[in-house]
């Protein structure tokens, strides 16, 4: 129902409500709620590629997964609205730790993965370019909004800005704008009476950035968004022109959003 999701929040710019004289530097990982480690794997469709093919490939891909010892606990894959030449799509590895993440390629690697990258390779090819670098790319992430109510029909948009730190805006600022923008959702929160599966987590990239041939330039952190429907989204990008605070003090140098439809492949084994 409408009401029910008004949290979902578009953030054009991330707002700081104070100014230090010196840029601080600390680790937004101590006040995170939760941390977890991301790998996006690029993927290029197959001549076979199907709605049916790709849903019998995911059900066999879980049963393997349920058959390993470290297996990723999460996964999600990603479209995205704007074409790009580096892939069709993304497939997200959800994993507790890059320990977790090291411990469960080394079991794939030494068992399913020939036979599995033979059989499918007609329907998608992920984690393969064409100059034959990996195209995974790792993610710290730091979770400082959960949601708030169930998402009863998996499946959503996600969306990115990419931010680069600038010199009166550092990690420090970076937190008071979090809180700000955490303290703003939490009053809508109430007002409104119910809870959203919207929720945000910061990405710091584990890796050199940019990407080559990414339209998006060198950035020190990028800010995740998830939404459980298209109206959601536009109903908060609404409410964040209507409502939203004034923007005060410096500000980091973001990129535009990047919108992708997302969609469940493994749920956390309970």
């Amino acid at each position: 129902m409408l009401k029910n999701k008004i949290l979902a929040f578009v953030v054009i710019s991330i707002f700081a409500i104070s100014c230090a004289e010196e840029r601080r530097e600390i680790d937004i990982a101590q006040s995170a709620l939760d941390t977890a480690y991301v790998e996006y794997l690029f993927c290029d469709f197959g001549p076979d590629i199907s709605q049916e093919s790709f849903a019998e490939l995911l059900v066999e891909w879980n049963d393997i997964l349920d058959g390993l010892e470290t297996a990723v606990p999460m996964s999600v894959g990603l479209v995205p609205r704007t074409e790009t030449d580096l892939y069709d799509g993304m497939w997200t590895l959800v994993w507790e730790s890059k320990e977790q993440a090291n411990k469960g390629w080394k079991e794939w690697i030494e068992g399913p993965a020939d036979a599995w990258t033979e059989k499918t390779s007609n329907i998608i090819s992920c984690g393969a370019s064409d100059n034959g670098e990996e195209a995974n790319y790792g993610f710290d992430v730091n979770v400082y909004r959960t949601a708030t109510a169930q998402d009863t029909d998996p499946g959503g948009v996600v969306g990115f800005m990419f931010c680069s730190y600038t010199d009166s805006f550092g990690e420090a600022e970076l937190l008071d704008g979090l809180d700000t923008y955490n303290n703003w959702l939490n009053a809508a929160q109430e007002s409104s009476g119910s809870g959203s599966p919207y929720f945000y987590t910061i990405h710091v990239p584990d890796f050199e950035t940019p990407i080559a041939g990414s339209s998006v330039g060198p950035y020190d952190y990028a800010f995740h968004h998830f939404w459980d429907s298209e109206e959601s989204r536009e109903l908060g990008n609404r409410m964040f022109a209507e409502t939203a605070p004034s923007i005060e003090g410096p500000q980091p140098d973001c990129s535009e959003m990047l919108l992708f439809d997302s969609s469940p492949f493994r749920t956390p084994q309970i």
